[in-house]
């Protein structure tokens, strides 16, 4: 998982809690998409900021042609 994946591959990364996985996603560039699966609903609120998110489903991106496709750009260093 050095590139981008384009193709008919999800990688599934098992965490053990929620801010286990907010530094895992915080650790590398913003992700394009965003697939989370938790029966926690205010989750939502504390995800990190993505390209677009998708909650307990994988094929909203793919099925609804008029939902939007793109990052949020590379972070920048300001100082």
């Amino acid at each position: 998982m050095q590139e981008e994946i384009f193709g008919p591959l999800l990688p599934i990364i098992t965490v053990n809690d929620l801010s286990e996985a907010i530094h895992f996603i915080n650790a590398r560039e913003k992700p394009l998409a965003l697939y989370v699966f938790s029966s926690d609903k205010t989750v939502f609120f504390l995800l990190p900021v993505s390209g677009g998110v998708t909650v307990n489903d994988v094929l909203m991106h793919y099925t609804v042609d008029t939902l939007p496709f793109g990052g949020v750009g590379k972070p920048t260093n300001k100082t």
